[in-house]
């Protein structure tokens, strides 16, 4: 709760200082939508309410003309990253044509992920993104050399242990005890990496 209390204190000043206010969030987890609700932005990615696993993240970022792929769906169970997931719930796993999954955990139906996936992804713009990524779902060394070498000029590895020789890692003291993160990062994330900052470098 006080963490909670924390942010609604933070945020209206994140709020005035933000300048950049059609910033695109492409985040693996739910940390992006947390931000364009606290921020009051309208959302200008398609990342929203949804997962996608390091591995499959990673390789859209590496190839972004893959999002724009159709998707297709298969039940939950079908996942290749079945024995990954925590999530016990049930919902809709949307698969691009180059194999990655989109996990679109609070989504209630195909058709509305499919809806909403299409409409925001034209929303993209890549070069007013910032990209983000957290050390959870058993992520891999590789996987996060692979995202430290992405040229995108505003990017973020948030971690649960120290990585100095990863130049996008921000490590998360409070999940030391862990070594990773969790999915509630935006409880802690403002305390070690200032997102208006960040969003504000990316305007010409």
């Amino acid at each position: 709760m006080w963490l909670d209390l924390q942010a609604l204190v933070l945020h209206p000043l994140w709020r005035r200082r933000l300048r950049n206010k059609s910033v695109t969030i492409i985040s693996n987890d739910c940390w992006g939508g947390f931000l364009y609700r606290y921020l009051k932005l309208p959302f200008h990615t398609p990342f929203i309410g949804l997962f996608v696993m390091p591995e499959d993240f990673v390789s859209l970022l590496e190839h972004p003309e893959r999002v724009v792929g159709e998707l297709r769906f298969i039940p939950k169970s079908e996942s290749r990253h079945l024995q990954n997931i925590n999530h016990t719930s049930d919902y809709p796993v949307g698969v691009l044509p180059t194999g990655e999954e989109i996990h679109f955990l609070h989504y209630h139906s195909e058709e509305e992920a499919r809806t909403k996936w299409a409409k925001r992804v034209k929303r993209i713009d890549w070069d007013n993104a910032i990209v983000k990524l957290s050390d959870n779902y058993h992520i891999t060394r590789e996987v996060m050399q692979r995202f430290d070498a992405l040229p995108y000029p505003q990017k973020v590895l948030f971690t649960g242990a120290p990585h100095p020789e990863l130049k996008s890692a921000v490590y998360l003291p409070e999940y030391g005890r862990e070594g990773r993160t969790s999915e509630r990062i935006h409880k802690v994330f403002w305390r070690h990496w200032d997102f208006p900052n960040h969003a504000n470098a990316l305007l010409k």
